[in-house]
Protein backbone atom coordinates (compact mmCIF):
# COMPACT_ATOMS: atom_id res chain seq x y z
CA UNK A 1 0.00 0.00 0.00
CA UNK A 2 1.64 3.61 -0.79
CA UNK A 3 1.27 5.94 1.08
CA UNK A 4 -1.52 7.94 -1.75
CA UNK A 5 -3.35 5.18 -0.32
CA UNK A 6 -2.88 4.97 3.22
CA UNK A 7 -2.41 8.39 4.66
CA UNK A 8 0.11 10.33 6.59
CA UNK A 9 1.24 8.30 10.37
CA UNK A 10 0.75 10.73 13.04
CA UNK A 11 4.35 11.38 13.58
CA UNK A 12 4.74 12.61 10.22
CA UNK A 13 1.77 15.07 10.51
CA UNK A 14 3.37 16.84 13.58
CA UNK A 15 6.68 16.81 12.21
CA UNK A 16 5.95 18.74 8.85
CA UNK A 17 3.31 20.98 11.22
CA UNK A 18 6.58 22.02 13.64
CA UNK A 19 8.77 22.12 10.35
CA UNK A 20 5.98 24.54 8.25
CA UNK A 21 5.58 26.74 11.61
CA UNK A 22 9.75 27.45 11.47
CA UNK A 23 9.30 28.26 7.79
CA UNK A 24 6.12 30.34 8.58
CA UNK A 25 7.84 32.24 11.09
CA UNK A 26 11.16 33.18 8.69
CA UNK A 27 10.12 33.89 5.81
CA UNK A 28 6.66 34.72 3.28
CA UNK A 29 4.60 32.26 2.75
CA UNK A 30 1.02 32.03 1.01
CA UNK A 31 -1.00 30.12 -0.93
CA UNK A 32 -2.06 30.84 -4.43
CA UNK A 33 -5.32 29.77 -6.58
CA UNK A 34 -3.30 28.69 -9.23
CA UNK A 35 -0.85 26.65 -7.26
CA UNK A 36 -3.95 25.02 -5.08
CA UNK A 37 -5.89 24.19 -8.30
CA UNK A 38 -3.13 22.39 -10.11
CA UNK A 39 -2.28 20.04 -6.57
CA UNK A 40 -6.04 19.58 -6.28
CA UNK A 41 -5.85 18.18 -9.80
CA UNK A 42 -3.20 16.22 -8.81
CA UNK A 43 -4.74 14.48 -5.77
CA UNK A 44 -8.06 14.06 -7.42
CA UNK A 45 -8.27 10.82 -6.43
CA UNK A 46 -6.89 10.73 -3.04
CA UNK A 47 -8.15 10.07 0.08
CA UNK A 48 -8.55 13.94 1.82
CA UNK A 49 -6.36 12.20 4.73
CA UNK A 50 -3.24 11.50 2.28
CA UNK A 51 -3.27 15.33 0.31
CA UNK A 52 -0.95 17.43 0.89
CA UNK A 53 -0.96 21.20 0.72
CA UNK A 54 1.24 23.22 -1.80
CA UNK A 55 3.01 26.27 -0.06
CA UNK A 56 4.44 29.05 -1.73
CA UNK A 57 7.73 30.54 0.18
CA UNK A 58 8.83 34.44 -1.00
CA UNK A 59 12.60 33.23 -2.00
CA UNK A 60 14.76 34.19 -4.48
CA UNK A 61 15.91 30.40 -4.76
CA UNK A 62 14.40 28.33 -7.95
CA UNK A 63 14.03 25.34 -5.90
CA UNK A 64 11.18 22.70 -4.41
CA UNK A 65 11.50 20.56 -1.71
CA UNK A 66 8.95 18.43 0.91
CA UNK A 67 9.62 17.26 4.13
CA UNK A 68 7.45 14.08 6.35
CA UNK A 69 4.07 15.45 6.79
CA UNK A 70 1.69 17.59 4.77
CA UNK A 71 3.31 19.85 3.17
CA UNK A 72 4.94 20.56 -0.59
CA UNK A 73 6.97 23.54 -0.35
CA UNK A 74 7.82 25.91 -3.67
CA UNK A 75 9.68 29.08 -4.04
CA UNK A 76 8.20 32.33 -5.51
CA UNK A 77 10.84 32.00 -8.38
CA UNK A 78 10.40 28.75 -9.49
CA UNK A 79 6.49 29.72 -9.90
CA UNK A 80 8.39 32.53 -11.92
CA UNK A 81 10.66 30.61 -14.64
CA UNK A 82 7.72 28.18 -14.88
CA UNK A 83 7.15 28.05 -18.58
CA UNK A 84 3.12 26.92 -18.29
CA UNK A 85 1.18 25.02 -16.08
CA UNK A 86 2.08 21.59 -17.32
CA UNK A 87 5.62 22.34 -15.98
CA UNK A 88 5.00 23.45 -12.61
CA UNK A 89 2.53 20.75 -12.11
CA UNK A 90 5.81 17.70 -12.80
CA UNK A 91 7.54 20.34 -9.97
CA UNK A 92 4.80 19.32 -8.11
CA UNK A 93 4.11 15.85 -8.70
CA UNK A 94 7.98 14.99 -8.20
CA UNK A 95 7.70 16.29 -5.01
CA UNK A 96 4.35 14.06 -4.39
CA UNK A 97 6.29 11.27 -5.44
CA UNK A 98 8.93 11.47 -2.68
CA UNK A 99 5.89 10.81 -0.21
CA UNK A 100 4.07 8.06 -2.95
CA UNK A 101 7.53 6.24 -3.06
CA UNK A 102 8.18 6.14 -0.41
CA UNK A 103 11.53 8.09 0.25
CA UNK A 104 10.95 10.51 3.23
CA UNK A 105 10.80 7.33 5.24
CA UNK A 106 14.74 7.87 5.21
CA UNK A 107 14.23 11.30 6.95
CA UNK A 108 15.29 11.18 10.10
CA UNK A 109 12.70 11.63 12.45
CA UNK A 110 14.97 12.69 15.50
CA UNK A 111 15.86 15.93 13.39
CA UNK A 112 12.86 17.64 15.33
CA UNK A 113 14.52 17.40 18.72
CA UNK A 114 17.84 18.27 17.60
CA UNK A 115 17.05 21.31 15.43
CA UNK A 116 14.51 22.91 18.63
CA UNK A 117 16.96 25.11 19.42
CA UNK A 118 18.21 25.97 16.01
CA UNK A 119 17.26 28.86 13.54
CA UNK A 120 14.84 28.95 10.97
CA UNK A 121 17.80 29.64 8.38
CA UNK A 122 19.85 26.63 10.01
CA UNK A 123 16.61 24.45 9.96
CA UNK A 124 16.05 25.09 6.25
CA UNK A 125 19.26 24.49 5.07
CA UNK A 126 20.02 21.25 6.90
CA UNK A 127 16.76 19.52 5.42
CA UNK A 128 18.26 20.73 1.78
CA UNK A 129 21.72 18.57 3.20
CA UNK A 130 19.14 15.68 4.50
CA UNK A 131 17.67 15.44 0.80
CA UNK A 132 20.15 15.73 -0.83
CA UNK A 133 21.77 12.86 1.39
CA UNK A 134 18.86 10.45 1.57
CA UNK A 135 17.55 11.77 -2.12
CA UNK A 136 20.05 9.48 -4.17
CA UNK A 137 19.99 10.30 -8.23
CA UNK A 138 18.23 7.11 -8.58
CA UNK A 139 15.36 8.36 -6.37
CA UNK A 140 15.86 11.53 -7.93
CA UNK A 141 15.03 9.82 -11.27
CA UNK A 142 11.92 8.01 -9.89
CA UNK A 143 10.16 10.56 -8.45
CA UNK A 144 10.88 12.13 -12.42
CA UNK A 145 9.06 8.75 -13.81
CA UNK A 146 6.01 8.98 -11.45
CA UNK A 147 5.83 12.49 -12.03
CA UNK A 148 5.52 12.23 -15.57
CA UNK A 149 3.06 9.68 -15.39
CA UNK A 150 0.85 11.07 -12.83
CA UNK A 151 0.77 14.18 -14.72
CA UNK A 152 0.01 12.51 -17.58
CA UNK A 153 -2.91 10.30 -15.63
CA UNK A 154 -4.43 13.69 -15.01
CA UNK A 155 -4.64 15.46 -18.54
CA UNK A 156 -1.58 17.08 -18.97
CA UNK A 157 1.30 16.16 -22.26
CA UNK A 158 4.52 15.23 -21.12
CA UNK A 159 6.60 16.78 -23.32
CA UNK A 160 5.36 20.27 -22.18
CA UNK A 161 6.24 18.98 -18.82
CA UNK A 162 9.81 18.65 -20.21
CA UNK A 163 9.66 22.42 -20.80
CA UNK A 164 10.54 22.98 -17.07
CA UNK A 165 13.98 21.47 -17.97
CA UNK A 166 14.55 24.21 -20.46
CA UNK A 167 14.01 27.25 -17.50
CA UNK A 168 16.13 25.17 -14.85
CA UNK A 169 19.16 24.92 -18.01
CA UNK A 170 18.97 28.62 -18.50
CA UNK A 171 19.02 29.42 -14.63
CA UNK A 172 22.22 27.49 -14.09
CA UNK A 173 23.78 28.98 -17.20
CA UNK A 174 23.15 32.12 -15.98
CA UNK A 175 24.80 31.22 -12.47
CA UNK A 176 27.71 29.65 -14.01
CA UNK A 177 26.54 26.10 -13.11
CA UNK A 178 28.14 24.44 -15.91
CA UNK A 179 28.53 21.18 -14.38
CA UNK A 180 24.65 21.15 -13.12
CA UNK A 181 23.66 21.23 -17.04
CA UNK A 182 26.45 18.84 -18.50
CA UNK A 183 27.94 17.47 -15.42
CA UNK A 184 31.48 17.07 -14.35
CA UNK A 185 34.41 17.48 -17.25
CA UNK A 186 34.29 13.13 -16.69
CA UNK A 187 30.74 12.53 -16.88
CA UNK A 188 31.07 11.44 -21.11
CA UNK A 189 34.03 8.88 -20.04
CA UNK A 190 31.96 7.45 -17.32
CA UNK A 191 30.41 5.39 -20.09
CA UNK A 192 33.21 4.26 -21.98
CA UNK A 193 34.06 0.50 -21.17
CA UNK A 194 37.89 1.21 -20.39
CA UNK A 195 36.43 4.36 -18.40
CA UNK A 196 39.46 4.15 -15.34
CA UNK A 197 37.65 3.21 -11.40
CA UNK A 198 38.75 6.39 -10.54
CA UNK A 199 36.85 8.49 -13.17
CA UNK A 200 33.51 6.38 -12.55
CA UNK A 201 33.75 6.81 -8.42
CA UNK A 202 34.55 11.08 -9.33
CA UNK A 203 31.28 10.85 -11.21
CA UNK A 204 29.44 8.40 -8.64
CA UNK A 205 30.74 11.05 -5.59
CA UNK A 206 29.24 13.92 -7.56
CA UNK A 207 26.19 12.47 -8.22
CA UNK A 208 25.55 12.29 -4.91
CA UNK A 209 26.53 15.74 -3.48
CA UNK A 210 24.67 17.46 -5.90
CA UNK A 211 21.52 14.98 -5.07
CA UNK A 212 20.32 14.71 -9.19
CA UNK A 213 21.83 14.36 -12.78
CA UNK A 214 22.92 17.06 -14.52
CA UNK A 215 19.73 18.96 -16.26
CA UNK A 216 20.63 17.22 -19.68
CA UNK A 217 20.85 13.61 -18.52
CA UNK A 218 17.51 14.36 -16.69
CA UNK A 219 15.47 15.54 -19.67
CA UNK A 220 17.15 13.01 -21.72
CA UNK A 221 16.04 9.85 -19.19
CA UNK A 222 12.58 11.06 -19.41
CA UNK A 223 12.99 11.46 -22.73
CA UNK A 224 14.19 7.77 -23.47
CA UNK A 225 10.95 6.84 -21.17
CA UNK A 226 8.49 8.63 -23.32
CA UNK A 227 9.91 6.69 -26.30
CA UNK A 228 9.82 3.53 -24.69
CA UNK A 229 5.78 4.06 -23.69
CA UNK A 230 6.75 5.59 -20.22
CA UNK A 231 4.02 8.55 -19.45
CA UNK A 232 1.38 6.77 -20.26
CA UNK A 233 -1.18 7.63 -17.21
Amino acid sequence: MTSAESGMSKHDVEFGDWFYQQIADAFIVKRTDWVDSIAARLQAGRAAAARHEVILILLSDMTAFTAPGRFIYVTGRLVEYCPGEAALAFVIAHELAHHDLGHLRYFPRWFREVGANWITEIIFLVVHGVQHFFYSPERESAADRYALDLCTRVGYDPTDCLQLFDQVEARLLDLGDIAGVYGPQESDDELLPTAPLMTKLRIWAWQRTRGYLPVRDRRRALEVYLSHGGGQG
